[in-house]
């Protein structure tokens, strides 16, 4: 993930913003909090690591630089095979999508700066992504001849 200024800093005209800011050579620590740095304080990267590039400037943060909240899933089945004739089986499936209910966040709040302070909402988790869903339970029977 890239964080980005949230302005044209550069001035070069590119109404998208996709301009980044510089590393601050006074910040000490780790920039990324992760999810556990998220939850003591309510931030996934350490928006402090940044600072705003000088007007007519680009900033120094390369493309790509920061690692985003990786993705973790365990799905399982189990399936039971019933002889009811020579060759006729019903068999009972259960499976289970997300079995141990762990999220899955989406990227933080990659915009740092509001003007030249430190966005309220750089930095903050606020979705899961798609395949994120809660613990799914589904059943099944099914009849094999």
């Amino acid at each position: 993930m890239t964080p980005l200024v949230g302005s044209n800093r550069s001035g070069n005209g590119d109404s998208r913003n996709p301009d980044v800011p510089k590393w601050n050579p006074n910040f000490k620590g780790n920039v990324i909090l992760g999810v556990d740095g998220f939850k003591k304080t309510g931030r996934y990267f350490d928006p402090n690591a940044f600072l705003p590039p000088a007007a007519g400037t680009f900033g120094n943060v390369g493309r790509d630089q920061l690692r985003g909240p990786g993705m973790w899933n365990v799905d399982t089945s189990l399936f039971k095979r019933i002889p009811l004739k020579e060759q006729l089986n019903l068999q009972f499936r259960t499976e289970v999508f997300n079995a141990l209910n762990h999220p899955n966040f989406g990227h933080p709040n990659l915009i740092v700066f509001s003007g030249n302070d430190i966005s309220p909402t750089a930095g903050v988790l606020t979705n899961t992504v798609a395949n994120g869903n809660g613990r799914q339970i589904q059943f099944a029977l099914r009849l094999e001849f």
